[in-house]
């Protein structure tokens, strides 16, 4: 018998049951997805660093005999290391590399280094996972560097010594733990053991480098040797440890951390809008419910009627959402994989399918919980269909005849949204939830494609930059290059102010001693600086600015003195302003604008055109084109090159939300609408009666939902610009952002996105209200 009632319910309840079950599958699919990608951006990266055998500490020195001397005295001393490895490197400018026909060159803002194959620690790993090899002839490339110049296996690049030009054929890419993160601006390029070591001969000495890294003893957190090793006096040229090389994985897990979040409000929506129709349904069938009762059906008996459909629709739609899963988590992380050794297949599927079990649990639990109403239902009710005629709260009228202007339809839906406001509250979430999901990563990207963003990688916005240079050069040398590259662009036509920003590294030293750390510190030579978000830029010699990271780590405000270590001189400087950096794990300084630096470590210039603003892009096309060898990128094409492939995914996850979004908008609003014009059909019958023409009873049926969706908006663009900045705020915390500020365009935030919404949910209005045209005058008296 129960059997035959649910081929009856499901038969008579096509749209609801399939709206249902369409949600359910998007719901178990994100939820599927997301926690799969969550697991392989956490725990997969705490295991391929280790597979990878990052060293805890790596620094990288001259080839000097004081200096390797002085590295051993301190491994032999500190208790903190276990052991200590050593590998040549050899400093590559972009300008050494010649690319194949028609490729790209590599970004500008990344350094380059050559090295063998490492044996021992910061391993690196083939395509399918397997220890890297090369012959003799071969190169190797970082995953990052050959997908983004394009670069395929078997083609020709040339590296050139001085007078001497060598060419390896490309062997394929390489994941690498250490240094393979689109953040970290350093880049391995690996050659075969005896071609390092002819390629060797051919550097300089002085120009040799040692990359010394540092296995901390038992107990000992990577931190811990980096204080320790930062009490040397040493000129480092490279410093990160195994925290830093965690934190540059930080787009990722950005992402899967978006994913997660979206999905929980999906699974949020699923089940506003399940218990919606769970609840609809138990109204509306209080007589059938009452007389089962009647005729001896308990409770549990009635609930597992109801519990057996949902049970159904539950498991479909998990096994659909489990099964579209797999390939969109392998499409989302393609790009992953193709740097990281991701978990095998069945760790994925397991978790994956542990996701979708949990959340056809909670379905069912979920779904008890909106039957509490059959608890109360009796035989009586089968009478009185489940209304007593009494009222307890006064009724929020409006009156027609008081309202001279209002237009029929236009007053009956404003009255009925006034008086029945509790009925469209899963509406009103829904469409609130359902915005907020779409502006909250649009948000996000317009706040990261802005050049903006990049003064969070210490860098001031501009028109154009140069590639970064990391060398140790004197700052008179680099004015040098700044004035004839400025002559060159004015000669050219191009009025440009040019800017050159330093980055030098400086020392803190501790109250104590005990918790130095090494710091980049950047400058430029004009007034400018960062964002200040507390006190000033520092101007004067002894003044400085840090990050709020700092100064909640190391107990300094505005005001306080610190002591740093720049350039080899010791002082203490007095903290005018505090800002904030995305680099190095949020530690970073702003050096005062008096501070006379004398060598620089790394630099770049960056310009601004003095031309309108509508010009600037022709311009920097023929910047570009009339001086490709100088390698000048717009802000945006630099960020690009800073972040990797995070823009592009941000864009296509908001593709992908906006399509998901629009569909379950669509189809929430059509049952929603299709059940209260199914409840409401004896009204609709007397409406005819007295002279509505179907055209007026749909004006009012899109006039309702119309005043709902408006105030949802309104309360989901509120959501997304204050909730979602805080909950973005919360994320980027984690990598140094203290206080992020979302950039909000108005044309799509206020205009465009609640078009579209508008759109899909009138469009859904529309395709609802044609069974008003099946509603006859008879109908109002019938049962």
């Amino acid at each position: 018998m129960f059997l035959t009632i649910l081929k009856k319910d499901l038969r008579r309840k096509k749209v609801m049951n399939t709206v249902l079950l369409i949600l359910i599958i998007l719901a178990s699919t994100l939820a599927a997805s997301s926690s799969s990608l969550m697991y392989s951006t956490s725990s997969a990266l705490g295991s391929f660093i280790e597979a990878s055998k990052v060293a805890d500490l790596n620094i990288t020195l001259a080839n000097d005999p004081v200096h390797n001397s002085a590295v051993e005295d301190w491994v032999k001393q500190e208790k903190k290391v276990e052991t200590a490895y050593t590998e040549r490197q050899l400093n590559l400018f972009l300008n050494q590399v010649t690319m194949p026909e028609g490729r790209k060159s590599f970004a500008g803002n990344v350094s380059f280094v050559l090295s063998a194959i490492p044996e021992q620690v910061n391993l690196v790993f083939g395509e399918d996972n397997e220890r890297y090899s090369l012959r003799p002839g071969e190169i190797g490339l970082p995953a990052s560097l050959m997908l983004g110049s394009g670069i395929l296996p078997g083609e020709q690049l040339k590296l050139k010594f001085g007078e001497i030009t060598r060419t390896f054929t490309v062997n394929g890419y390489f994941k690498d733990a250490f240094m393979g993160a689109d953040l970290l601006g350093l880049k391995r390029l690996m050659l075969a053991a005896e071609d390092f070591k002819e390629i060797e001969k051919l550097v300089p000495e002085d120009k040799r480098m040692n990359l010394w890294s540092f296995v901390a003893a038992p107990g000992v957190a990577s931190t811990e040797i980096s204080s320790s090793f930062a009490n040397s006096d040493l000129p480092i040229s490279f410093e990160v440890d195994k925290a830093l090389v965690k934190m540059t994985y930080m787009t990722d897990r950005i992402i899967s951390a978006m994913m997660f979040a979206i999905s929980v409000f999906l699974i949020f929506i699923a089940f506003l809008t399940l218990r919606f129709t769970i609840v609809s349904t138990l109204q509306d069938e209080y007589k059938e419910i009452g007389v089962m009762k009647a005729i001896g059906f308990r409770n549990r008996a009635i609930k597992q009627l109801y519990l057996t459909k949902y049970t159904g629709l539950a498991c479909l739609g998990g096994v659909l959402g489990l099964g579209i899963s797999l390939p969109l988590t392998a499409l989302m992380s393609r790009k992953t994989s193709q740097y990281m050794i991701l978990p095998g297949g069945s760790i994925n599927i397991m978790i994956s399918a542990l996701s979708t079990v949990v959340m056809i649990a909670f379905i069912l639990l979920f779904c008890l919980l909106c039957m509490r109403k059959i608890n109360k239902a009796s035989a009586i009710d089968a009478i009185r269909q489940g209304q007593t005629g009494e009222r307890f709260k006064a009724s929020r009228r409006i009156h027609l005849h008081t309202s001279r202007f209002l237009p029929p339809p236009f007053f009956l839906a404003l009255s009925d949204v006034l008086n029945r406001l509790k009925s469209y509250t899963a509406l009103i979430l829904t469409l609130i939830l359902s915005s907020a999901i779409i502006l909250i990563p649009v948000n996000l990207t317009n706040t990261i494609v802005t050049p903006k963003f990049l003064e969070y990688f210490g860098t001031i916005g501009a028109d154009f930059y140069s590639p970064t240079v990391v060398a140790e050069k004197s700052v008179e040398q680099i004015q040098q290059e700044k004035a004839l590259l400025s002559k060159r662009l004015k000669d050219q036509g191009f009025e440009a102010a040019l800017t050159a920003n330093y980055t030098v590294s400086t020392k803190y030293i501790s109250d104590n001693g005990q918790a130095n750390r090494r710091i980049n510190g950047q400058k430029n030579d004009q007034n400018g600086s960062v964002e200040i978000l507390e006190g000033t830029a520092p101007l004067l010699k002894n003044e400085i600015a840090i990050t709020t990271i700092m100064s909640g780590k190391y107990g300094k405000r505005v005001g306080d003195n610190i002591t740093f270590e720049i350039g080899g001189v010791k002082g203490t400087f007095m903290i005018s302003g505090l800002f904030q950096s995305i680099s190095n794990e949020g530690y970073a300084v702003w050096i005062a604008r008096d501070y006379e630096l004398k060598t620089i470590s790394a630099y770049l210039f960056s310009g601004e055109l003095h031309a309108p603003e509508q010009a600037k892009a022709g311009m920097m096309k023929e910047i570009q084109e009339q001086f490709p060898e100088q390698g000048i990128k717009t802000s945006l094409e630099l960020l690009g090159e800073i972040t990797g492939g995070f823009m592009g995914q941000l864009h296509s996850i908001n593709r992908l939300l906006t399509a998901i979004i629009c569909m379950i908008t669509f189809f929430i609003t059509s049952l929603f609408v299709r059940l209260m014009i199914a409840k409401e059909v004896h009204g609709i019958a007397v409406m005819k009666s007295i002279g509505f023409t179907n055209a007026a009873i749909r004006r009012w049926q899109a006039l309702r939902i119309l005043i709902i969706m408006s105030v949802s908006l309104v309360l989901g663009v509120i959501a997304a610009n204050t909730l979602g900045s805080r909950l973005l705020g919360l994320i980027f915390r984690i990598f140094g952002l203290t206080s992020l500020r979302l950039n909000i365009i108005p044309l799509q935030v206020y205009l465009l996105y609640p078009l579209l919404i508008l759109a899909v949910v009138m469009l859904a209005v529309y395709t609802s209200c044609g069974q008003i045209k099946r509603v006859q005058i008879w109908n109002m008296n019938k049962e």
